[in-house]
């Protein structure tokens, strides 16, 4: 009996000391060194307030009827009081036949190409005529023709990246070709204004511009459907030009790099070259 009475009392003594674990306060049990979170730190409102953003004004854009030029699609630009042209483009490279044209656009034949645009021969035409020049009045036809070219001289000029110096340069396009006719650069004359041919279809209701047909706009091996033709006394051979890779600080151009430009046409002055205008006459 007595050992009965002894294990309850112990039994009751062990769950006595259970319950008063179970009701003690929990300990912290993080540990030390442990930074735990503070919604107040002792540092607030004494630091000076984060200063605001700066606000950077919005980029000026000028309206097309305040500008000082008139704009294309594919980067062409026509200023009319300082009778210049503008034109992006691209300088191509690796080419595996002679030039037969300077400029083209999407569609041109880019493989005997100096440089390629965006911008449509139609746009070119419109531009040279923003700037004062007329197109040729007689009108050639077909490839390496023998009757040179007619039509306002233009000047064409080049604004690039200088390979070594890395500066902002500017050339005349014939310092970056070869005529191999001569074994030197080809006569700083320019190209003329042929204009190309635009006829309007009835039963399409449009007109349509041949350049842009044929994607062709400068030719170097006369092409009467350029909007600018070469009138030299070699024009109308092939095979004649080609990129002149020494020609000074010309960027480098390969089949995956295309090395942006931007092409200046520009009336050509009296004492650049003395037949600056043609009435558009035959010889």
């Amino acid at each position: 009996m007595k050992k009965c009475l002894l294990g309850c009392l112990l039994l009751l003594s062990l769950a006595g000391c259970h319950n008063s674990q179970n009701n003690a306060p929990a300990q912290n049990s993080a540990p030390t060194g442990t930074v735990t979170a503070n919604n107040a730190p002792e540092s607030a409102g004494n630091e000076e307030p984060a200063p605001a953003p700066k606000e950077h004004p919005a980029p000026k854009i000028v309206d097309q009827n305040k500008a000082d030029y008139v704009a294309f699609e594919g980067g062409l630009r026509a200023y009319p009081e300082k009778r210049i042209v503008e034109m992006d483009a691209w300088l191509l490279g690796s080419q595996t036949r002679p030039l037969e044209y300077l400029l083209v656009s999407p569609g041109g034949n880019t493989h005997e190409s100096l440089f390629a645009t965006a911008a449509s021969g139609l746009h070119l035409k419109r531009a040279l005529e923003i700037i004062g020049l007329q197109e040729a009045k007689v009108k050639r036809s077909g490839r390496g023709y023998i009757d040179k070219p007619l039509g306002d001289r233009v000047k064409i000029s080049v604004r690039f990246t200088h390979r070594k110096t890395g500066e902002e340069a500017t050339a005349r396009v014939e310092d970056w070709l070869w005529d191999h006719n001569t074994d030197s650069n080809p006569a700083p004359k320019g190209w003329v204004f042929a204009g190309s041919f635009e006829q309007y279809r009835e039963n399409i209701n449009r007109s349509l511009f041949e350049a842009d047909m044929k994607g062709n706009l400068i030719g170097m091996w006369r092409d009467a459907a350029c909007v600018l033709d070469n009138d030299r006394d070699d024009g109308y051979m092939p095979d004649i030009y080609s990129p002149h890779p020494e020609a000074d600080g010309i960027p480098e151009a390969n089949r995956g790099l295309t090395p942006p430009v931007t092409l200046i046409f520009e009336p050509m002055p009296d004492d650049d070259n003395g037949d600056k205008k043609d009435e558009g006459k035959d010889d």
